[in-house]
């Protein structure tokens, strides 16, 4: 799979490259001057004209995951958006949120998992650990996982505040809300790290 053109994050400004993604990784990085850097690419040719790209790696201290910036080596855990919304380096991958419209791409390990705003054949994966009402710290937040892959959430008692449909990704969650945005989360030991939010499973 092959992106030309995109801007990634630079040591002090964002530099255009084209990005080669083969077997999960990026594997290829090449300054963009005009001519397509094919070498090791096969499917998929993206144009990244006016887009935005990031990685999605494992935060240093082990906690979540963050933002970086796009280099040869690592997992092709990699976001597409208009430059305009890129997410700063650094930022915890929780704290994203994207409007549908802006999301041109969302891959999980080099494959594509939404396309243009659109879900590509993506079951939910719900784990029954995980399925359930999550509580924040404030008992503000009520977020329920329901099995089928939708979520339902209570704010401040306000029941249906915020519903759609969620995938989980190993440790991460994925949310694409029903009014047109997509939030991201990171279960970090028995909490799940949401927006501004921490929250713990409900026991029986």
């Amino acid at each position: 799979m092959l992106f030309t053109g995109v801007h990634v994050h630079g040591p002090s400004a964002t530099t255009t490259i084209d990005v080669v993604v083969a077997d999960g990784v990026v594997t290829r990085v090449v300054v963009a001057d005009g001519v397509v850097a094919r070498s090791g690419a096969t499917g998929d040719v993206i144009d990244g004209r006016g887009l935005g790209m990031i990685a999605i790696v494992p935060a240093p201290d082990g906690c979540g995951h963050m933002v970086r910036a796009v280099e040869p080596g690592i997992a092709a855990n990699l976001l597409l958006v208009p430059q305009r919304v890129m997410p700063e380096l650094g930022t915890p991958w929780w704290r994203v949120i994207i409007s549908r419209g802006d999301l041109r791409a969302l891959l999980s390990r080099g494959r594509i998992v939404v396309r243009d705003g659109e879900p590509l054949d993506r079951s939910a994966h719900p784990d029954g650990a995980r399925v359930g009402v999550w509580i924040d710290r404030a008992d503000w937040l009520h977020q329920e996982l329901l099995p089928q892959g939708r979520y339902d959430e209570t704010r401040g008692g306000r029941r249906h505040a915020y519903t759609g449909r969620y995938w989980l990704d190993g440790d991460r969650i994925d949310y694409l809300d029903d009014t047109r945005f997509y939030a991201f989360g990171d279960f970090i030991s028995d909490e799940l790290y949401h927006a501004d939010f921490i929250m713990r499973l409900r026991r029986p």
